[in-house]
């Protein structure tokens, strides 16, 4: 039963798929939640465009009235309306005292916008510039999803590498305790050795049982930035740290930063809110076309009929310079932007040299690392020795190997 367990865990294990960083990459640009909601953005912002457009055509209007009147004026134009008028109805006595009155009236009209001070080309302008800031801010959150994909699959890797060195420990804690027994049993070590070999064992088994659940976490935290389940998995080894050539870098994400050159078009935003504003100011020239039917008896009734075509124009000013203030507003307002912009520019200047000095620091660490692994394998080499020989104790051959696999971990 052990050993159809043991083949069933070694067979499960190898149906595990090793994803390469490139593969989990491509898979979160696809299934990531924040891209998702970004192209979601897009799609609003399409339709906000398509909207903005739409108001330079004309509107259709289909109105049903019903009135009951008894108020000479307006019973005499429902009649006149109805096409019912008779010489009987210029009867002083019915003009002046005319009995209520029924009418349904039917109009189906069209509303034409000529110029409305240029509010419509103002928000065709603002659906634009809102459009090409979510696409390009639609790009950054691209690539910090990229970021945090690589963060992500390098604590993997390194989780990975820990269970690795783990299972490295507990082999050679196995066999450092097994070469105590067997070297107490001929006389040549103490029975401490062989019990400080059985702790280690033991402290051994901890770590790698710790080690094992650190990577499940680590990859369990991938496929939460991923945005789907990567079923069963593994992820590949970085051999080596990627080359990088620091010089130019500043002046290149100055340059193609979409998330900066977003906010510079929001500052652009408050220009065109600024002309929206103005246009409550500003002359409204419009048309128009209705065709009537009034009926006295039902709706859509066809007693009269008539057409009417109208243009006008009209032309208010506040007073009280409410709406002049407030288009100066969005200029404040456009300052204050363009104030944050220089601000990130600042920051990117700023991360770029950060960046620069951890990658420096980094590529240091690792000459150093490799230093350390060369000059800890030579510490055990010697330690080994001095063991055989009775010259060294059963906790420094312990000491030597933990140190000489956690830096090959380090590294």
């Amino acid at each position: 039963m052990k050993t159809l367990w043991a083949f069933a865990f070694t067979v499960g294990f190898g149906w595990a798929v090793e994803l390469s960083v490139s593969d989990v990459l491509q898979k979160a640009l696809e299934n990531n939640r924040e891209i998702k909601a970004m192209q979601r953005e897009i799609s609003a912002g399409k339709l906000e465009l398509k909207s903005a457009r739409g108001a330079y055509y004309p509107r259709i209007k289909l109105e049903e009235n019903f009135t009951r009147t008894d108020i000479p004026a307006f019973a005499f134009m429902s009649r006149l309306n109805q096409e019912r008028i008779t010489m009987q109805d210029f009867d002083p006595s019915r003009l002046n005292n005319p009995g209520a009155i029924n009418n349904f009236e039917t109009k189906i009209g069209l509303e034409i916008p000529i110029w409305l001070g240029g509010k419509i080309q103002a928000g065709e302008r603002l659906a634009k510039l809102n459009l090409s800031i979510l696409q390009r801010e639609n790009i950054r959150k691209k690539e910090d999803v990229a970021l945090k994909v690589y963060e992500a699959y390098g604590d993997a890797v390194l989780a990975k590498m820990a269970v690795d060195v783990s299972k490295q420990a507990l082999e050679s804690a196995q066999e450092h305790q097994r070469l105590a027994e067997e070297t107490y049993k001929v006389g040549m070590a103490l029975l401490s050795d062989v019990f400080r070999a059985k702790v280690y064992v033991e402290k051994a088994r901890e770590r790698l049982f710790a080690s094992q659940k650190d990577y499940e976490t680590a990859k369990r935290a991938l496929e939460v930035v991923v945005g789907t389940s990567l079923g069963d998995f593994d992820v590949a080894n970085i051999k080596e740290c990627p080359a990088v050539e620091p010089k130019g870098l500043k002046e290149t994400a100055l340059q193609r930063r979409e998330d900066l050159r977003a906010m510079y078009e929001r500052a652009k935003l408050f220009d065109e809110f600024y002309k929206l504003e103005l246009s409550n100011n500003l002359p409204q020239v419009y048309a128009g076309a209705f065709y009537s039917l009034n009926s006295r008896d039902f709706p859509f009734g066809a007693d009269g009929k008539g057409y009417m075509l109208m243009l006008g124009i009209s032309w208010s000013f506040d007073t009280g310079l409410s709406t002049l203030n407030k288009a100066r507003a969005h200029l404040e307002r456009k300052r204050a932007m363009e104030e944050r912009a220089k601000g990130m520019e600042e920051l990117i200047a700023f991360e770029v040299d950060r960046a620069k000095a951890d990658y420096e620091k980094a590529l240091s660490a690792l000459n150093s690392a490799r230093k350390r692994i060369k000059a800890s394998e030579e510490v055990l080499k010697v330690m080994q020795v001095r063991y055989k020989n009775g010259l060294a104790r059963m906790v420094d051959v312990l000491d030597a190997k933990r140190n000489w696999i956690w830096q090959g971990w380090r590294r």
